[in-house]
């Protein structure tokens, strides 16, 4: 659960009762700070995060993928971890029951792809960066790996296609992986 979401969704002043900060990450943060409490989440295991703590980082990396049963149809959480299960990418790969839209019949699903990195500073926006750092995890092909094994997967799962629900920004990264425009959807045919 992301607690960040939760309190999006819910603005303080539809509250009857209960809790009404908006800052309810940061109370949550401290109240698992002060416990001593080791999570799994997602949120917690970035890579980035670890990065800006100045932890010493293994960069021996692996492919994690768990399949689980969804509404009818089924889910793939694939992620790229290293020893200390630090999340470095991570991708979400759906197999729908019946999918009513057309762009989607006969298609897997890609809901949601990321390469956690260090933060940029808001000064460095709009500006090509100096230099690669040792730190970088971005731009070193986690990315394309995870949609090559999210593409033999839906394969595997006797799908012709696959859809990737993409913002206008990253469509040319997906047009070089073979990927076109199809409706609201970047999709690319597997036979």
């Amino acid at each position: 659960c992301r607690v960040m979401r939760i309190m999006r969704e819910i603005p303080p002043e539809k509250l009857v009762a209960g809790i009404k900060r908006i800052d309810l990450r940061k109370v949550v943060d401290e109240k698992i700070s002060e416990r001593k409490i080791k999570l799994k989440e997602i949120r917690s295991r970035e890579i980035g995060f670890m990065l800006r703590e100045g932890m010493r980082i293994d960069r021996h990396l692996k492919m994690k993928i768990l399949e689980y049963h969804a509404s009818h149809g089924k889910e793939f959480f694939l992620e790229i971890v290293n020893k200390q299960n630090f999340l470095f990418a991570l991708l979400r790969l759906r197999v729908p029951y019946k999918p009513f839209i057309q762009e989607l019949k006969d298609a897997a699903i890609v809901r949601e792809l990321h390469v956690y990195g260090k933060s940029l500073s808001l000064s460095s926006f709009g500006k090509r960066p100096r230099r690669k750092t040792k730190d970088a995890v971005q731009h070193k092909g986690l990315g394309k790996m995870l949609m090559k094994k999210a593409e033999e997967i839906a394969g595997k799962e006797g799908r012709k296609k696959i859809a990737v629900i993409s913002g206008v920004g990253v469509r040319e990264y997906y047009r070089k992986l073979g990927y076109e425009l199809e409706g609201s959807y970047m999709v690319k045919n597997l036979g």
